[in-house]
């Protein structure tokens, strides 16, 4: 199949521009977010911040699987094999049975522990179905270079989500109907500000473009990027075992803790992944057409860009973490030692990020799920371990141990991963990139 794009041809920002608007658009995004968090820590309970954060953690692993890394692989896909309406309607399918798995997950096990819990998780997997739609929005931005659209998508969903979230739970403190308000919010965002911008970049597909998407087709995509899913999975579930396990040995609270503490990670890989995500297509590039200096001088300089702004965040920790946990949260979410141990954590992967974007430039989504699937082997074991004994304490040493085998394991496959590199193409190379 060849491909079936036909993008208008529109000015594109240069790479500078777009990776500011990439990581300005997610910064908005992850304020709107910790916005909501301080909502529900401030005007909830710390039971309401626990079963949030216990909400993500069931809910967040099963959308990165079912959501196979789409996104990053529609960036770097030359679409030769597949079509857009192939991804979209993958990813249809794969949100809808993640929202179906959520509700009997949730049911299951925690029906005996009341409505809050349930309910939050069902109605959070209902924002989750409506970001995962426009994630891969953003992955045909990217495609198209165009992440000032990338940018005025998350603003837009963030901005319009905090204002009904807050809205709803500062009416009726139920965080269940706050969430489902929000859902319906995002939904709103995808049709008005989304669709539009796909538009512009001739990306919109329709629903006579979805029904021609062969059943044999979409399968074989979602084999194809399924280590992706597989990957994106070990990922999540190993940053969600923590909290589930720091659940069953403490209580609602201790875990509401740790979701305030681990959100600070949670931010700062959202600013990574943004930062890899706006140059992924240009790797692609790169790498392709064999251009091994620019490859390198790319990924080393968002490296490094990555990493001070990770050892600023562990300084800010280190040296102010509790009167700003106290400010923002409360007197009773005051642990800035362990905030500073998060960050540390957090820097770590912050460092090897743009290695992840390299690698999927190289198409080495296998290898991605070697690195995933040990993480989660080690967050299983040292929470096991760690928070039997250590409680809060532990479920944070235990996502450092997590980043830290991450780290290590991206920094050598990386180096295998170059060379895998083709030979460089004069003709290629001798055009701008």
């Amino acid at each position: 199949m060849t491909s079936t794009e036909a993008p208008p041809l529109i000015k594109t920002p240069s790479l500078r521009r777009n990776i500011g608007f990439a990581v300005s658009g997610r910064m908005v995004f992850a304020v709107t977010q910790f916005g909501i968090l301080i909502l529900v820590a401030r005007l909830g309970t710390p039971e309401d911040v626990g079963a949030l954060t216990l909400a993500s953690a069931i809910v967040t692993p099963l959308f990165f699987l079912t959501s196979m890394g789409m996104r990053d692989a529609h960036s770097v896909d030359d679409l030769v094999s597949y079509s857009r309406a192939d991804y979209v309607a993958l990813r249809l399918a794969g949100g809808s049975f993640a929202v179906l798995a959520t509700a009997i997950i949730a049911i299951s096990l925690y029906w005996q522990d009341g409505f809050l819990i349930y309910g939050a998780t069902i109605a959070l997997a209902l924002v989750k179905f409506s970001g995962a739609q426009m994630a891969l929005n953003h992955g045909m931005f990217q495609r198209a270079e165009r992440l000032d659209f990338t940018a005025i998508s998350n603003a837009a969903r963030g901005g319009v989500g905090f204002a009904v979230f807050g809205l709803v739970f500062w009416q009726t403190r139920s965080l269940p109907l706050a969430l489902l308000c929000e859902a319906i919010a995002w939904m709103a965002s995808y049709y008005f500000v989304d669709r539009p911008l796909l538009g512009r970049i001739g990306s919109v597909t329709n629903l006579a473009e979805l029904s021609r998407a062969k059943t044999g087709t979409v399968l074989r995509l979602a084999y194809w990027v399924l280590p992706l899913g597989l990957a994106g999975w070990c990922l999540r579930a190993a940053i969600a075992t923590p909290p589930l396990i720091l659940e069953r040995y403490s209580d609602l609270a201790a875990v509401g803790l740790f979701g305030v503490l681990a959100y600070g990670h949670s931010a700062m890989l959202m600013i990574a992944n943004s930062l890899s995500g706006a140059v992924a297509p240009r790797l692609r590039r790169y790498f392709r057409d064999g251009r091994r200096r620019a490859f390198l001088r790319t990924v080393w300089l968002l490296c490094l860009a990555c990493g001070v702004l990770g050892a600023a965040m562990v300084g800010v920790a280190w040296l102010a973490g509790d009167p700003l946990l106290e400010f923002v949260f409360g007197p009773e979410y005051r642990r800035g030692d362990l905030l500073a141990v998060v960050m540390f954590g957090s820097a770590l992967n912050m460092a090897t990020a743009p290695l992840v974007a390299a690698m999927n430039a190289g198409q080495a989504f296998r290898q991605r799920l070697l690195v995933t699937a040990s993480g989660l082997a080690v967050a299983l074991a040292a929470s096991l371990l760690l928070i039997p004994a250590r409680g809060l304490e532990g479920a944070v040493w235990s996502m450092v141990a997590l980043t830290a085998t991450q780290a290590v394991l991206y920094a050598l496959l990386f180096v295998r991963a170059m060379r895998a590199m083709p030979a460089s193409n004069p003709d290629s190379s001798a055009k701008g990139g």
